[in-house]
């Protein structure tokens, strides 16, 4: 488990919004670049999904805050959406290799902006409830759910290790990937595993849950590896020990939890 501020670990705060938006918006245009072969794009398209971040921040929270009542999902993914699109048209007269393919880099702008909103809907209300159940005027503890962001710290370092040397010149993009890697093996975690009250059994399922995932991450990496057999292989290892570190974690998160609750 990694020391964080207070700040941070309270989801709905403005500094985690922001990192909810960078992580959401570099990571997903990372994949695309990397899906569709647009490497080298990355230094510039990096530089603008940080500028659409923030803006969507900003334009998220102010509907947030205008809001007489709690937001739903659905219209945070709304939003979100309608947000992200608005920005891909800024994106695309900013670098014109986006408008060459407006279809897709609507898509994909649609598709990092409406679970950015959905995350900031949810995390909003949850921390109200959280906050909510705690005595007035105690500091409120979030429990694991204050360890939302350790999931990126441990996928990024493992991918970093794995895909090393290769990593050294390929790094951030590799970061990056691995840190999204983190976030489904987070979602796996703390929605599923968390049913079998994360049992010592779930760590081993998570690696193989892992596995899958692992292997398309190494074609995205390929890049960065000599032969794309070699990326396939690392993105396995890489996968099922970012999902089993995860788990393992969560277990020991949960175990905790369960011995202050008695």
């Amino acid at each position: 488990m990694l020391p964080m501020p207070q700040v941070l670990k309270r989801r709905s705060s403005w500094p985690s919004s922001f990192v909810t938006a960078l992580i959401g918006w570099n990571g997903f245009a990372t994949i695309a670049a990397l899906a569709f072969g647009r490497a080298p794009l990355l230094p510039r398209l990096l530089a603008i999904a940080t500028v659409c971040a923030i803006v969507q921040v900003v334009a998220l929270r102010g509907r947030l805050h205008l809001a007489r009542r709690p937001d739903g999902l659905a219209g945070g993914a709304v939003a979100g959406a309608v947000t992200a699109l608005v920005l891909a048209l800024v994106a695309m007269a900013v670098l014109p290799e986006l408008a060459r393919h407006p279809v897709i880099t609507s898509l994909v702008a649609a598709y990092i902006g409406a679970p950015v909103g959905v995350f900031l809907s949810y995390f909003r209300r949850d921390d109200a409830r959280i906050a909510e159940a705690h005595a007035p005027g105690r500091r409120v503890d979030y429990g694991r759910d204050a360890h939302w962001l350790d999931p990126f710290a441990y996928g990024a370092a493992v991918y970093l290790v794995v895909f090393a040397p290769g990593a050294l010149w390929f790094g951030l993009a590799t970061a990056i990937v691995g840190a999204m890697a983190g976030v489904v093996a987070a979602g796996v975690s703390h929605f599923f595993l968390s049913r079998l009250e994360n049992a010592p059994i779930t760590i081993p399922i998570a690696a193989v849950a892992g596995v899958p995932l692992g292997a398309v991450t190494g074609w995205l990496l390929r890049a960065g590896v000599p032969f794309a057999a070699a990326a396939t292989t690392r993105g396995l290892i890489a996968g099922g020990l970012c999902f089993a570190i995860t788990a393992a974690v969560g277990r020991r998160l949960a175990a905790r939890e369960r011995a202050r609750a008695t």
